[in-house]
């Protein structure tokens, strides 16, 4: 048998030799853990910066997307107004827009007031006009095609919640006789079919007397409900004759 002399003993060499081993497979096997154990680390952080690098490449992205979509709107509002001006030029006065025969002046450029039924008429009196009036049915043909241009502008520039908070005031009103709808013109409003289904419903203990008009998608044809006349607006719409 093969010994190893160590100080005055003699020693076997193989389970030295096997010791020896044993010792250095435990070193091998645990400086491979720790090799692991930090190559795992270093790859957890690099898949939480990768995620993070993806989260925040998102928020740029839908940021991006949110810029792109004001500006088409902006855009979209800008053609619009540029037409309108065109359109109008010499014939209705500034910030108003032609349609057919008649100039219209919409209280979007009055972003931060609002106003009643009253107030709102006496506004467009102020300015040489009145609410609009709607009054027969080949107007009401009219207002339909254009009520969807009107309304997008609405629809692109309100901060309200619901389709009710988003109508203007239009020049139709049951003040005198209760269920009698009469327009501003003493013109007899005959038509049930432009009322939103249920309306009008005089709803509330004030009653509703003063019509309000919205856009509808579904239904252009239903575009009127009843609303109390001191409730405040930020919509309403001014007719006059063009030059």
């Amino acid at each position: 048998m093969c010994t190893v002399r160590v100080g005055s003993r003699s020693l076997p060499l193989y389970p030295l030799v096997i010791v020896c081993l044993g010792v250095l497979n435990t070193i091998l096997m645990l400086t491979a853990v720790v090799i692991g154990i930090y190559s795992l680390k270093k790859e957890l952080m690099s898949h939480k910066e990768l995620k993070l690098q993806l989260e925040q490449n998102k928020t740029a992205s839908d940021g991006l997307q949110r810029q792109v979509e004001m500006l088409q709107l902006q855009r979209a509002t800008v053609l619009a107004d540029t037409a309108q001006i065109r359109e109008s030029c010499g014939r209705c006065q500034h910030g108003w827009f032609l349609f057919k025969t008649s100039c219209y002046f919409h209280s979007k450029s009055l972003p931060t007031v609002t106003k009643n039924w009253p107030d709102s008429r006496a506004d467009c009196v102020n300015r040489g006009a009145d609410l609009i009036v709607i009054d027969n049915q080949e107007e009401q043909v009219e207002y339909v095609n254009n009520n969807k241009f009107v309304s997008e502008i609405i629809e692109s520039i309100r901060h309200e919640r619901n389709v009710w908070e988003s109508g203007y005031w239009i020049g139709l009103t049951d003040t005198v006789t209760e269920a009698t709808w009469i327009w501003i013109n003493n013109v007899t409003e005959v038509e049930q079919r432009y009322w939103m289904d249920g309306e009008p419903n005089n709803h509330g203990h004030m009653g509703e007397d003063c019509g309000i008009a919205v856009y509808s998608a579904t239904n252009p044809w239903k575009t009127r409900y009843d609303a109390n006349c001191q409730q405040k607006q930020s919509h309403w719409l001014c007719e006059m004759k063009s030059s």
